[in-house]
Parts: C-alpha cells; sequence; structure tokens
C-alpha cells in the first residue's frame, strides 16, 4: 500500500440477531443438572400383579399359595370390571410369558387357570384370543379340581363305616387295635379333607393314613391281632386318590 494512501478499513460485518428485533430477549433460567441413573421405562403390567408375581418368585414354598390366593383375586377383580383391551392384554402377557407357571393357590387353583378364565369372561372378542394350550390347562386344572378331597374323603368314610359296623357286630365287642385303627384314619381323613394339596397340614394326613393302613396289613402278620379289613382297603384306596390329587 501506498504510504500517501490512507488505511483500508475494513467493515465488520454484524452478527444476526438471535431474535427478531420486535421481540423481546429470551429470558433463560439457570440450567438443571440431569438427574443420575435411566428413566423408568413403562410397567408391562398392572404394579399389584407385578408386585405379586414378583414377591411369589421369591418367598418360600409354604407362603406362595397364599401370595398365589391374593393374585388370583386381583385377576378376578380385574375381569369383573368388563372387557377392555388393556385388561385383555395383561392377561396375554401374563399367559406368554410364564410369569404363572407353578403357582397354585391355598384353595388348589392355578393362577395359570385363573387368568384363563378371567380372559374368557371378557367375552367377545378377547375370548376368541385365547390359545389353544391355554385351553387345554383351564380344562385339565379343572379335571384336577373337579376329583376335590370329597373323592377320596367318601371312599374312605365307606369302608370305614364299614369296618365300625362289623366291629360293633362282633359278639365279643369291638377290638381296641381295630377301633385305634379306624380313629387314626378318620384324623387322617380330616386332615385330607380340609387341608388344600401340598400344604404341610394335607402331607401330615397322607402320611398318617399311609402309616395307619401299612400298619393295618403288618401287625396282624407279627402279632397275630385281628386286622381292620375294611379300613386297610379304604386307607389304600384314599390314599392312592389323595397322593393323585396332590400331584
Amino acid at each position: 500500500m501506498a504510504p500517501w494512501e490512507p488505511p483500508a478499513t475494513q467493515e465488520l460485518e454484524a452478527a444476526p440477531p438471535e431474535v427478531a428485533p420486535w421481540e423481546p430477549p429470551a429470558v433463560r433460567g439457570p440450567s438443571r443438572p440431569a438427574l443420575p441413573g435411566k428413566p423408568t421405562p413403562p410397567l408391562e403390567l398392572p404394579l399389584p400383579v407385578l408386585v405379586l408375581t414378583e414377591q411369589a418368585r421369591r418367598v418360600s414354598a409354604e407362603e406362595r399359595p397364599d401370595i398365589a390366593l391374593k393374585l388370583n383375586t386381583v385377576l378376578e377383580e380385574m375381569a369383573s370390571e368388563g372387557g377392555s383391551r388393556p385388561v385383555a392384554d395383561t392377561f396375554h402377557r401374563l399367559l406368554e410369558t410364564g410369569k404363572l407357571e407353578g403357582l397354585v393357590d391355598s384353595q388348589g387353583r392355578s393362577c395359570r387357570a385363573v387368568a384363563v378364565e378371567s380372559l374368557l369372561a371378557l367375552g367377545f372378542p378377547y375370548a376368541l384370543e385365547v390359545r389353544p394350550e391355554d385351553l387345554e390347562h383351564l380344562r385339565s386344572s379343572g379335571r384336577r379340581r373337579g376329583m376335590s378331597p370329597a373323592i377320596p374323603g367318601a371312599m374312605l368314610l365307606a369302608w370305614l363305616g364299614a369296618q365300625l359296623a362289623q366291629e360293633l357286630g362282633r359278639p365279643t365287642g369291638p377290638d381296641s387295635l381295630v377301633t385305634t385303627q379306624v380313629g387314626l384314619s378318620a384324623l387322617a381323613m380330616v386332615a385330607l379333607w380340609l387341608a388344600p394339596p401340598k400344604s404341610p397340614v394335607y402331607r401330615v394326613g397322607l402320611v398318617l393314613l399311609a402309616l395307619v393302613t401299612c400298619l393295618g396289613v403288618v401287625v396282624p402278620l407279627v402279632q397275630g391281632s385281628p386286622v381292620g379289613l375294611w379300613a386297610v382297603l379304604g386307607g389304600l384306596v384314599a390314599v392312592l386318590l389323595a397322593a393323585l390329587r396332590e400331584s
């Protein structure tokens, strides 16, 4: 540049404004720090159902039937509110994920069977969405429940009645050993009748009945004492039916 020429002036380009001239400037508050952790994902199941299904997996085997009973109550209440897509989807998720497998309440009802019954109770079109394998489980569960404690109890009661009639007809009166055998068998029958399958009381009754029945067979062979034949036969049948019901 020549010494007589004035220095060139460079025009500064004005930065474009962030807002239009007629708009008030934006007021920015202090930035919030990000909270630690991950956002909570949406629940796939209603909270009461989710809590009970998880709790049923973590408690002991003795406490599980009570939790399963609460879960079945919640499922039935959901079905009683009427059919809707969210409720039907809840039952579908429970059945498809296998969260109800092996859960049986204190009344002997399978949670999976109750879920299928509840889905059917929603009516059209949700009842048409039940899978064939779930329907088959409901039928088989119904057959097991249909046997109920009345069948082994009634069988044993009939045989004990026949034994009692025979003992009362003896000229020498009832035998004390047979009377004890009948009494213990009746006590075991009460436990099998009132307690749900797989419960401690049910298994104690089953073991007691099996023990009394075996003693009714073994003691006469060892001591030559009289045996309650009808009580032994009734005990064998009742033990077989009670074991089948528990399984």
